[in-house]
């Protein structure tokens, strides 16, 4: 269990620096796109399109540690007045049909992704004479299902050895 929770810890220390850059980012691009537009009269060509996908993944980074610290949206006010090993087993199918539904959102992001690596070759904007594909920003869909995932599973595997004190009702 501690292996787990060293690797939960690890995964969860990524992704909550991955976000703080992204929301850094977000807003001075953002910024600086008012002070460009508005002192200026100009702006970042790709700058909008870049941070209309940037919110996609700070989305995904967000239910990922929402999943991650049991903060995601949930009900729980008739579990709470059940017996402890049968909010247990509630706990358990509850976080495995999370996970399980999880994988089938990442395994149609993973189609949805590779349709546009097959179908798309118009780049989605060019920085500094690099074309940046849809499908580099599109990426996070099945990677935010899997860290989701990944995540419910661990709640499952810490609600099934520690029981319901442990982990929320999802």
């Amino acid at each position: 269990m501690n292996v787990l929770r060293k690797i939960e810890s690890v995964l969860g220390f990524i992704e909550n620096l991955v976000l703080v850059v992204f929301l850094t980012v977000t807003v001075g691009m953002a910024f600086l796109q008012v002070i460009l537009r508005e002192f200026w009269s100009t702006g970042i060509i790709w700058a909008d399109v870049f941070l209309r996908h940037l919110v996609l993944w700070i989305g995904f980074f967000g239910a990922a540690l929402a999943a991650k610290e049991s903060r995601h949206f949930s009900i729980n006010i008739i579990t709470k007045r059940m017996p402890a090993m049968l909010q247990r087993i509630v706990q358990v199918f509850l976080h495995v049909t999370a996970a399980v539904v999880c994988y089938f959102l990442y395994s149609a992001g993973m189609s949805f992704v590779a349709d546009e690596i097959k179908y798309n070759n118009q780049p989605l904007f060019t920085i500094l004479g690099k074309d940046v594909m849809p499908y580099y920003m599109e990426a996070i869909i099945p990677i935010g299902f899997a860290l989701i995932g990944l995540h419910f599973l661990f709640r499952a595997i810490e609600a099934a050895v520690e029981g319901p004190q442990s982990a929320e009702v999802v």
